[in-house]
């Protein structure tokens, strides 16, 4: 598990598309890939929470928490809701 600094330093730009019952057809997503208005968000009103990880739908980002909590972002990277 990796903090959202970690996140946005230490990995490639890379997906791995994944068929689980929970996540069908969204794609993981490592830090350098996600928008950066999506990680401003998170800074700013989750600072210190720990991202379990980070899915990609065609139009939709799912921010999963480890707390329990997703946050949902539109294509653009514009905050919608927070899932708990």
């Amino acid at each position: 598990m990796e903090t959202l600094n970690e996140l946005t330093t230490n990995h490639k730009n890379h997906t791995q598309t994944t068929q689980t019952k929970d996540m069908v057809n969204w794609n993981i997503m490592t830090g350098k890939a996600i928008r950066k208005s999506i990680l401003s968000y998170i800074t700013r009103n989750h600072a210190g929470s720990w991202i379990a990880s980070i899915e990609e739908k065609y139009n939709a980002y799912k921010i999963n928490l480890m707390n329990g909590s997703s946050l949902i972002f539109d294509a653009k990277g514009k905050y919608i809701k927070t899932n708990s």
